[in-house]
């Protein structure tokens, strides 16, 4: 691991972490729940989007948004992939991503499941080389644990961290291209939450610019592509969702995540309390995020706060968009001596996926309280050194 020779106990989990992680995808093809969680078969999130292009392409694509006669077309498409029937996978992503999965319908299950890893895990390369990022980090990052739960799921960790790592590491040199990648953030909308008022609060209003002309462009392309009705569809089904949830979805879905409020749920509070505990979460970061970035605290530790509150803002997310959390960390503790007590924390920070979905293991269920405090360790410690300084000077 990065910097970390001194401490080779701390090295060492963060090793075996990762060798569990990836003894669970091995072990997903063989016999999977043989080991760990029982993730039913590969890239069973893929299959949602495998699915959903391969319908588009037949002119099937009002039965996606139908979330019940959806998982009836996933259990008969891939029965002979599947170990057991999935009980309810709904398609919640806008017809802009589907635009982008459109070309994978046209190949084989593991041909286009394969094929999309290996792409995005590309681009999350060339993204943290574009960060200055050593090859020790980025062998580390592709080798957590999240990294190899994201593959195992078949899901979208590695574009998004992509997005947002490459999108904030190009700000300062090419600002409009920067804006342009986070525009493509809007494909998976939980995480664009956050990224505009980063870039607001810095005044980067040519970036600004850049993800709004990206993300319209976006839109009108899969408008033109695939017709106005799948967008009315989507809108209507995320209106429905945020106004009357389907118990479905949260049963098999929100619940399984590591937000605050699947979180807050698993701890013991109702519905309503647990939706205003995610809301105040939102409101938290977004807060945390403005005030890092009208600070003049270091790049690298701005993109830490930002990446770790697009997580703990995220209305729904999954062991494997630990992912941020892990260059989150890595960027934080560069920017320090490494002592041993951060490393902990990093470490803490890396096995996320290992002790995810909080449903069934409970130390999970504490998840947003470590992001929490990683964000007041960052501003403690810039704070800190802010005031440091003018006294060195005048000394």
């Amino acid at each position: 691991m990065p910097r970390l020779r001194s401490e080779p106990v701390l090295a060492a989990l963060m090793a075996l972490a990762a060798l569990y992680g990836w003894a669970l995808f091995v072990s997903t093809f063989v016999k999977p729940g043989s080991i760990g969680p029982n993730f039913n078969a590969p890239g069973t999130d893929w299959m949602v989007f495998h699915a959903a292009a391969r319908a588009t392409l037949d002119g099937h694509i009002a039965g996606i948004f139908d979330g019940d006669q959806f998982t009836a077309f996933l259990n008969g498409q891939y029965k002979n992939w599947l170990t057991s029937p999935l009980p309810f996978r709904p398609w919640v992503y806008p017809p802009s991503f589907l635009l982008l999965v459109l070309p994978f319908g046209a190949m084989g299950f593991f041909t286009a499941y394969l094929l999309f890893q290996v792409i995005t895990g590309c681009a999350l390369v060339a993204a943290l080389r574009a960060g200055g990022q050593k090859t020790g980090t980025i062998a580390a990052v592709l080798l957590s644990p999240a990294a190899a739960i994201s593959v195992i799921d078949g899901q979208l960790a590695f574009i998004i961290a992509a997005i947002l790592a490459g999108g904030f590491f190009l700000l300062d040199r090419r600002p409009w291209i920067a804006g342009a990648v986070l525009g493509l953030l809007t494909l998976k909308p939980q995480f664009a939450l956050m990224a505009p008022l980063a870039l607001i609060a810095g005044g980067s209003w040519r970036a600004f610019a850049g993800a709004t002309l990206s993300a319209t462009l976006l839109v009108l392309a899969s408008a033109l592509a695939l017709g106005v009705e799948p967008w009315i569809w989507w809108w209507h089904q995320t209106l429905s969702s945020i106004a009357s949830p389907d118990p479905k979805w949260i049963e098999f879905g929100r619940i399984w995540g590591n937000s605050v409020y699947a979180c807050a749920m698993l701890l013991g509070a109702d519905n309503k309390m647990a939706s205003l505990l995610q809301a105040f979460a939102v409101v938290a970061s977004a807060g945390a995020v403005i005030a890092a970035y009208r600070s003049r605290m270091h790049p690298d530790l701005k993109l830490a706060v930002l990446l770790v509150a697009t997580i703990l803002a995220a209305p729904h997310s999954g062991a494997y968009d630990a992912l941020l959390l892990v260059i989150a960390g890595f960027l934080w503790i560069a920017r320090s001596a490494g002592e041993t007590w951060r490393w902990m924390i990093v470490l803490a920070l890396w096995i996320v996926p290992i002790i995810s979905p909080p449903a069934v293991i409970p130390p999970g269920r504490f998840i947003p309280f470590l992001l929490t405090a990683l964000i007041g360790i960052v501003f403690a410690e810039h704070v800190a050194v802010a005031r440091k300084l003018p006294r060195e000077v005048e000394a």
